[in-house]
């Protein structure tokens, strides 16, 4: 077993304990917090493939903007005056939908032709510079819309936070 394999099931490791975590915890600041670490994980075996492009990627824009819109969201509404219900009567079934997905990703894993690294000789590396003219000229229309999608939800998490104003 080589040192890279090593290391990819310690990140495989920790990326398993980390996401059970994020389902099993009773609140939601450790649960974005273990998310943060899942994420992390995977951005690291995005290191180890030397994709360092999505590596960043997953880090910025996952790992930081969509859990601090997560946490935003929480924190400026009125989510703790509701009484929530972390355990149900529907956790079964969560669960046993988790298992089947978890059974499905396995065989469709174990049942893929993986391409080994000797196989790839006409695959090149896309240069960073080609992935940014690509983002910031024909996708830059989705980019700015996706920021304002953003907006929109952050202004409307205010917009619900804010108090009411009681009429006496």
């Amino acid at each position: 077993m080589s040192a890279t394999e090593i290391i990819f099931y310690a990140i495989a490791a920790v990326m398993l304990l980390s996401a059970l975590g994020v389902t099993l915890a009773g609140n939601i600041v450790y649960a974005a917090l273990l998310f943060i670490a899942t994420l992390g994980g995977v951005a690291a075996v995005y290191l180890l493939l030397t994709v360092e492009f999505l590596a960043l990627v997953q880090l910025l824009i996952y790992g930081g903007a969509v859990v601090i819109l997560i946490l935003f969201a929480l924190m400026l509404t009125r989510a703790r005056e509701r009484p929530q219900a972390l355990f149900g009567k529907s956790r079964p079934f969560g669960v046993l939908a988790a298992m089947g997905l978890l059974a499905g990703l396995i065989a469709a894993a174990v049942t893929t032709d993986w391409v080994s690294p000797a196989d790839r000789d006409g695959i090149e590396p896309v240069p960073f510079e080609a992935i940014g003219d690509v983002i910031f000229t024909v996708w830059v229309v989705p980019f700015i819309v996706v920021g304002i999608l953003l907006s929109i939800a952050l202004d409307g998490a205010i917009l619900l936070a804010t108090p009411e104003d009681e009429e006496d």
